[in-house]
């Protein structure tokens, strides 16, 4: 550019999903907040589907700025009555469902010898039950009205790491072969299925994420998991189903010998 003329600048979106549909559970705040965003930001229209009607406007209001048509439907994911009205508003909304991510989850404190059954049968029927049954009514939908959609998780990399608490790391165990069985099953009518395992992250925005436990230093965002999932939901992750992307910094690489030539263990 010479001569005296003004250059513009031209900004070009990607709009990975433009004209989707996107359901996604746990959206109120936190991880869930930033995937709802993301997928509008590319394009998605979103349904906010959380226990937390407060912070689901909030979310709503954000996801304004991108222009996309957008719904909150108050749900608690362990209630097959929400589910089900959940999936019957999308579709009075919108006619169809293309992407559907599993997000909302609980955690409870306690081991083994003090957890309660009240306790351990909320975290199983948040974390599996009910996305258990909510997947099987959207991929029924997706199957009838022959959409290739893609169904997402989100599940945890103590899915394999141990961290004593054992409803919430069982359960994310569990979800994974979810994961993997029904990718097999659905793979014929071209549905995706696949989960994200998140590590260490900074939910509540911290402004120092150093992190010691974790090989590359530091924690990650909820943007991290978001870019994940929009990359899974998209065109460009079209080959991928039945697995669960570990994002965790390497934090699950480690083990005690990496951590004691740090010096971060007592060599004894």
């Amino acid at each position: 550019m010479g001569g005296g003329e003004q250059g513009t600048v031209l900004i070009i979106l990607n709009m990975l999903l433009k004209g989707k549909v996107a359901i996604v559970t746990g959206s109120a705040k936190g991880i869930g907040r930033c995937i709802a965003t993301e997928m509008a930001r590319e394009g998605a229209h979103v349904v906010i589907a959380d226990i937390d009607e407060k912070n689901s406007k909030i979310t709503q209001k954000m996801l304004k700025t991108f222009g996309n048509k957008s719904l909150t439907v108050c749900t608690d994911v362990s209630i097959e009555k929400d589910n089900n009205e959940l999936v019957d508003v999308t579709l009075r909304t919108f006619g169809k469902i293309d992407i559907l991510i599993n997000n909302a989850g609980i955690n409870t404190r306690g081991g083994i010898t003090e957890i309660g059954r009240e306790e351990a049968i909320s975290v199983f029927n948040t974390n599996l039950i009910g996305p258990f049954f909510l997947t099987q009514r959207v991929v029924n939908v997706m199957i009838k009205k022959e959409i290739t959609g893609s169904i997402l998780f989100t599940s945890s990399i103590h899915s394999h790491i141990t961290q004593l608490h054992p409803a919430y790391s069982s359960s994310k165990a569990a979800l994974e072969m979810f994961v993997k069985d029904i990718a097999l099953e659905l793979a014929e009518y071209g549905i995706r299925v696949n989960a994200v395992s998140p590590g260490a992250i900074a939910i509540r925005g911290e402004k120092n994420r150093k992190n010691i436990h974790v090989p590359l230093g530091y924690s990650g965002t909820p943007q991290d998991i978001a870019n994940v999932m929009v990359f899974l939901a998209s065109e460009k992750g079209n080959y991928i189903t039945g697995q669960a992307i570990v994002v965790d910094g390497g934090f699950s690489l480690a083990h005690t010998h990496y951590w004691t030539r740090k010096g971060l263990f007592d060599k004894k």
